[in-house]
């Protein structure tokens, strides 16, 4: 029987395969070991979260309320009534999201290819299909989507699948016979699909399943793909139970989908002092309400009050009695352990998740930051992005290129020797520039003759054609020249 370790799910590939045949085991099989996606995961909008919607976490209180009736006595009767408290949530889960994926992607992903000896003409037309390809599909949108996905509900699926080409397409890239082209489809829980990736004792993958719903003829009818290298499964659950519905080969000699995933949501470390400062917000809201605006306390006997009936008018009153006075009864402020509890959750929660917290009122009346100083300020964001750069999220994205050169090679048959023409993904980190330090340093580098002009202006990024640019400036340097007047040589 398979087991779960972790985010794994392991499973021979023979025992996997032996269970293709029978729909009822696999399918029991493979739901049993559904990854646990938390619950918070799915209330990432502020609305849903525990101190807005729960009731019984922040119940409503019940207040007394003067009737206008007098008992017996002459004293006032009150009834009890309830009244909902103060509900203030936040959005610290998704800054911590934009963040992360905007650190990880906001650069795009580039595809840096090495054309070798030899193989120079297919080479740069694979390179040439695989930019094509990526640009058709919006790549460098579609992974930051990708990314927010993953790090939200730790899960992802991409399934990659050829379609016809429109006219001209290819044109300048491939031959007329490349009839068809590469599309994608991304699927998440926030759809409501559960992806199960499935791994050997090696943690090398060998399957992936994707559970989900569909309704048709108005009802919901349930069903599973199961991806292998070779081919990929649709099962459907029907009255008699579960039988396939599908069985489509791949011929990409690679498995058609790639799995996004990561352990644990990007914000769970944070997420008890994220409650924490949403229900000391609430309070505070409560507490305001009853106490922020100032109450007249009269001390001794009030005999007689007059004015106060128009905009401009003060009412003024009578005391009677000795040491009578008239004061108003204000809170003097916030208690400074509130104050500083959550100025303290606040710098940890952005602290832990290494996300970055700059608001505008920081940034106001500040002017030409140092390089440095924005460097540093970003320091613990970008190493986190290197990180993942580094690690899973290239991972991931070099399996795509890996299964689009397979395609490519399929699509048009001409570029299978450059199947193994070394691809990877290149990241950058955007970060805020000081553009007028970076334009001085690169003029004094000139000046010292320590940069040519032609890099320079590739530097400063006034163009898109640096190398078009430079020659327009050395013609306009050669024009000026000309009308300076020529020395007339002294007699």
């Amino acid at each position: 029987m398979p087991i779960s370790k972790g985010i794994f799910v392991l499973m021979e590939l023979s025992e996997l395969k032996a269970l293709l045949t029978d729909p009822l085991k696999l399918v029991s099989a493979v739901k049993a070991l559904e990854p646990v996606i938390p619950d918070y995961a799915y209330d990432l909008e502020p609305e849903n979260h525990r101190v807005f919607k729960d009731l019984q976490y922040r119940p409503w209180r019940e207040v007394e309320v003067a009737t206008g009736v007098l008992d017996n006595l002459g004293n006032m009767t009150y009834r009890s009534e309830k009244r909902d408290v103060h509900r203030i949530p936040s959005s610290t889960q998704k800054q911590i999201l934009d963040w992360a994926v905007r650190m990880n992607l906001s650069g795009g992903i580039e595809i840096d290819a090495t054309i070798r000896d030899g193989f120079k003409a297919t080479d740069d037309t694979m390179l040439a299909m695989l930019k094509k390809t990526w640009e058709d599909n919006k790549l460098d949108y579609i992974a930051q989507k990708i990314d927010r996905l993953k790090k939200n509900y730790t899960q992802a699926l991409v399934v990659w699948y050829s379609v016809p080409a429109e006219d001209g397409f290819w044109d300048g890239i491939a031959p007329t016979t490349t009839k068809f082209k590469m599309r994608c489809s991304v699927f998440s829980p926030e759809d409501g699909d559960i992806i199960i990736p499935i791994y050997n004792q090696y943690k090398e993958m060998i399957g992936c399943a994707r559970s989900y719903t569909v309704t048709i003829d108005s009802k919901d009818v349930n069903k599973m793909d199961m991806f292998l290298s070779d081919k990929y499964i649709t099962y459907v659950e029907a009255s008699s139970g579960w039988a396939v519905e599908k069985d489509t080969t791949i011929t990409y000699g690679k498995a058609n989908f790639v799995f996004h995933g990561q352990k644990r949501p990007e914000y769970a470390d944070v997420i008890p002092k994220i409650e924490r400062v949403e229900e000391n917000d609430s309070d505070s809201a409560d507490e305001n309400q009853i106490s922020a605006f100032p109450i007249l306390a009269a001390i001794g006997d009030i005999e007689a009050a007059t004015g106060g009936g128009t905009k401009n008018t003060r009412k003024t009153f009578q005391l009677k009695g000795e040491g009578a006075d008239l004061k108003y009864v204000e809170a003097k402020g916030a208690q400074q352990s509130a104050i500083d509890e959550r100025k303290n959750l606040r710098r940890d929660i952005y602290d832990e998740t290494s996300t970055p917290q700059i608001s505008m009122e920081q940034i106001t009346g500040t002017a030409n930051i140092p390089g440095v100083t924005i460097e540093l300020m970003f320091l613990p964001a970008t190493n986190k992005a290197k990180s993942n750069q580094d690690g899973d999220l290239g991972m991931e994205w070099q399996r795509h290129l890996n299964l689009l050169k397979s395609c490519m090679s399929v699509l048009n048959i001409g570029v299978k020797p450059s199947v193994s023409m070394p691809v990877k993904p290149k990241f950058k980190i955007e970060l805020p520039r000081n553009t007028t330090e970076d334009y001085a340093n690169i003029v004094s580098l000139v000046g010292a003759g320590l940069m040519s002009k032609e890099t320079a202006i590739a530097q400063l990024k006034f163009t898109d054609d640096p190398a078009a640019e430079y020659e327009k400036i050395k013609s306009e340097a050669a024009e000026a020249a000309k009308l300076v007047p020529t020395p007339v040589p002294a007699a």
